[in-house]
């Protein structure tokens, strides 16, 4: 029988030699395995045993395949990679990147291989204050872990982006309007002609307000900055920031806006009340502008336009689940759903009811 792991074996095997500084013998692939969160790349763990000069080893990896026909217009986890690398030197907690391939022969997509970081991500639906991990630890334990989640957001817009990501911004000015400008060509392309007059007029709203914006100094931007997007270690404390797909040279109220955006959606948006420890709103932006010395202004535009990303996000979703015959082709899940309604509120527009297939989605 074939080994369907032999081309990405093939491909570590001198990888690891030159990671380990050493031969690497008898190389086995084993334990694969997906994470349960995490839709635009495909991505799988598993970990790679060999005989080294210094006897057995272990070395638990993750792999991250680019996806096609997935959430994004333009995948490319090469990309990813390479924000990954530029941050190894800095006070951001990120894996250890081995290697990445760009050519898509070897496995079938471009990917990348980095290390394996063991801890917990507090991930669960509807939210994180109802099920999951979070729930199960104590309040002072919450405030650490929000507290260190806070200090890894802050030292992302402290990187010298200038000296590590500036192939970033290699063909456009780091500012709002490419950011926009690349969010209305996603949109557009997500929608492919349809109408969702919810998004529609959020970007609308987006398009005609960005003129007017404080986007103050440009910072690298995470993209998808969230707890949810962190992995813990037991004491608390962040150990890895994962999901860079999205980042870019830009406004850092893009990533607090993020960040405020999934804060909603798992408490008032869920109608799930906000566990003890967890600050709130207000709390949120008050420290993160002591800590990193920003005043974000216009926060209530970020907030809108990461509300506007995330409901695209769920449109992209919804098509896929109408591919996989997991919906009904005229399925409402793009139209009514959490963010829509989050959406609708913010822009006083009538608020839909959440679709059934929504709801399935969210209940996983």
């Amino acid at each position: 029988m074939s080994d369907p792991h032999a081309p990405l074996r093939r491909w570590l095997v001198p990888v690891l030699a030159s990671e380990e500084g050493g031969d690497v013998g008898g190389l086995a692939l084993s334990g694969f395995e997906r994470p349960p969160a995490g839709r635009s790349s495909d991505t799988v763990m598993f970990t790679a045993t060999w005989k080294g000069s210094g006897g057995e080893r272990i070395r638990p990896l993750v792999l991250r395949l680019e996806a096609s026909g997935g959430i994004f217009l333009r995948p490319d986890v090469v990309r990813e990679a390479r924000v990954l690398e530029g941050l190894e030197p800095t006070r951001v907690p990120v894996p250890h990147v081995l290697g990445r391939e760009p050519d898509p022969s070897v496995l079938g997509a471009p990917f990348f291989v980095m290390d394996r970081i063991a801890g917990r991500v507090p991930t669960a639906r509807p939210s994180i204050h109802a099920a999951g991990w979070l729930p199960t630890l104590t309040a002072t334990e919450r405030a650490t872990l929000w507290s260190s989640a806070m200090d890894a957001l802050v030292a992302v817009h402290d990187v010298d982006w200038r000296s590590s990501h500036a192939f970033l911004v290699e063909d456009e000015a780091p500012g709002l309007d490419a950011h926009v400008d690349r969010l209305t060509e996603w949109y557009r392309w997500t929608a492919a002609g349809r109408a969702f007059p919810i998004t529609d007029a959020a970007l609308a709203a987006v398009v005609a307000r960005r003129a007017g914006v404080d986007v103050g100094s440009p910072t690298l931007v995470w993209g998808d900055a969230r707890p949810g997007n962190m992995i813990f270690s037991d004491d608390g404390r962040v150990a890895a920031a994962i999901d860079w797909e999205v980042a870019t040279i830009g406004a850092p109220g893009i990533d607090l806006g993020h960040w405020l955006f999934f804060d909603a959606f798992a408490t008032t948006a869920a109608g799930v009340p906000r566990l003890a420890g967890w600050p709130d709103r207000d709390t949120t932006i008050e420290r993160y502008e002591r800590a990193s010395g920003r005043k974000v202004a216009d926060v209530e535009f970020f907030e809108l336009l990461e509300e506007l990303f995330i409901a695209t996000t769920l449109i992209r979703q919804a098509d896929g689940r109408v591919a996989r015959g997991l919906a009904p082709p005229d399925t409402r899940m793009g139209h009514d759903n959490a963010v829509t309604q989050m959406l609708a509120r913010r822009l006083g527009l009538p608020v839909p009811a959440l679709s059934p297939d929504y709801l399935a989605h969210r209940a996983g």
